[in-house]
C-alpha cells in the first residue's frame, strides 16, 4: 500500500513539473516574441518557439507562439462561419488547431503536429534529414479552408525547422539498434539461422533464400519504424501493405520447409551467401530465385530510401504485392519437381 501511494505521489510531481516546465517554456516565448506594428487589418504579426537559444529554431513536437493584430475579430469570423483557426506553413493548411487561445495578448499557441491528414505537408520540411539537416518555413494562421492571414509589415514569420532531435536517448536508441542489427548479423553467419539446416560435422549448410528473405524484412521493418518514431514521434508508421509482404515471405519460408525434402546424398557445404541465395540444389544459378532476390532488394532500397529520406514507409499496391507474390510462388514451384524425382526409386540393376 505505501509503495503504491509513493509511485501515485511520484507521478503527480512528475505531472506537475512537467506542466511547470511547458508553461515556463510559453511564457519564455511569449517574452521573446518582437511583434510588428499592427494597422487596421487583420494580420499575423510575429512568432516565436520555445528554443532558449533561438526563438526561431523549432524541431517538429515544438511548442510555437504566434501574435495576430485584431485576434478578437479573428475567434469572430472563425465562429460566425462554424470553422476553427488553424495553423498555416508557407500557405497551406496543416488542420492543427490552436491549444490555446489569449484574446488579451493576442496570440495563438499551437503544437508543431504531425499526422495523417498533414504527412504530406511535413513531408516538404522534414525530406533528407540526414544530409539536409535544417528546413526554413513561413508560419501563419486563418480560418480552415481558408486563406491564411497576411502578414504585417515588418514582421517576422521565418522559422528554421531543425528535422533531427538528438539527445541523449535519441543515441541510446540508435546505438542499441546498430548493436542489435551487428549482433544479428554476427550471430547469422556462425549460426544455423539463416540456413537450410543444421551444421554436420563442423561444415555449415548454404544459406535459405526463404528464411533471409524472411529476416531481410523483418531487419527493415524495425529499422524503418525506430528511425520514424525518434526523427516525428509517430508510432504507427507500419502501411498495410507491408504486412503483405512479410505474409508473403513467411508463407514461402513455411513453404520452402514443407517442400524440401531430406536429400539422399546428404547436406550440401555452403558456397557462399549470394551463391547459396540464388543457386539450386545442383550448385546452379537458377531463374527462380535470381528473381526473387531481385525483387526483393528492389522493394527493400525503395523502401529504404522512403524511410530516410521522407520519414515515410512506402504503401505497395496490390499489383506489386502480387509480383512478389509470384516470384516466390515460383521459386516454391520450382522445388516440387526436385521432390517428385527423389521420391521415385531408381530402376532395377539389369
Amino acid at each position: 500500500m505505501r509503495i503504491r501511494l509513493l509511485g501515485l505521489l511520484l507521478l503527480v510531481a512528475l505531472t506537475a513539473c512537467t506542466e511547470r516546465q511547458e508553461a515556463d517554456q510559453l511564457d519564455l516565448a511569449r517574452k521573446r516574441l518582437h511583434n510588428a506594428p499592427c494597422g487596421a487589418a487583420t494580420a499575423v504579426a510575429g512568432a516565436a518557439g520555445v528554443n532558449y537559444d533561438d526563438p526561431h529554431q523549432v524541431y517538429l513536437g515544438d511548442w510555437v507562439v504566434i501574435s495576430v493584430c485584431h485576434l478578437d475579430a479573428l475567434v469572430r469570423d472563425a465562429e460566425a462561419q462554424q470553422q476553427s483557426i488553424t495553423l498555416y506553413i508557407e500557405g497551406l493548411d496543416t488542420g492543427v488547431e490552436p491549444s490555446g487561445i489569449d484574446i488579451e495578448s493576442g496570440t495563438l499557441t499551437f503544437v508543431l503536429d504531425r499526422n495523417a491528414k498533414n504527412k504530406h505537408i511535413w513531408s516538404q520540411f522534414l525530406y533528407d534529414p540526414l544530409f539536409d539537416p535544417d528546413a526554413r518555413m513561413r508560419l501563419s494562421v486563418g480560418i480552415a479552408g481558408d486563406r491564411p492571414l497576411p502578414r504585417a509589415v515588418g514582421a517576422n514569420m521565418s522559422m528554421r525547422l531543425k528535422k533531427l532531435f538528438v539527445d541523449h536517448w535519441t543515441m541510446t536508441w540508435l546505438a542499441l539498434l546498430i548493436a542489435v542489427a551487428i549482433a544479428l548479423v554476427v550471430y547469422a553467419r556462425r549460426s544455423d539461422m539463416l540456413r537450410d539446416g543444421p551444421s554436420v560435422d563442423g561444415v555449415y549448410q548454404p544459406y535459405s533464400l526463404a528464411r533471409v528473405q524472411m529476416a531481410w524484412w523483418f531487419f527493415l521493418l524495425v529499422v524503418g519504424y525506430v528511425f520514424i518514431w525518434l526523427v516525428t514521434g509517430e508510432a504507427d508508421s507500419i502501411a498495410p501493405s507491408l504486412l503483405g509482404l512479410v505474409g508473403i515471405s513467411a508463407a514461402t519460408a513455411l513453404a520452402a520447409v514443407a517442400v524440401t525434402p531430406p536429400s539422399r546424398s546428404g547436406p550440401r557445404a555452403s558456397s557462399g551467401f549470394m551463391r547459396d541465395l540464388i543457386s539450386d540444389d545442383r550448385g546452379v544459378v537458377a531463374l527462380d530465385r535470381l528473381q526473387v532476390v531481385v525483387w526483393t532488394l528492389v522493394l527493400g532500397g525503395i523502401f529504404l530510401s522512403s524511410v530516410l529520406a521522407y520519414l515515410t514507409m512506402p504503401e505497395f499496391s496490390a499489383t506489386m504485392l502480387a509480383l512478389m507474390g509470384i516470384s516466390s510462388g515460383t521459386y516454391i514451384g520450382f522445388k516440387l519437381p526436385t521432390r517428385k524425382e527423389e521420391d521415385v526409386p531408381p530402376p532395377p540393376a539389369p
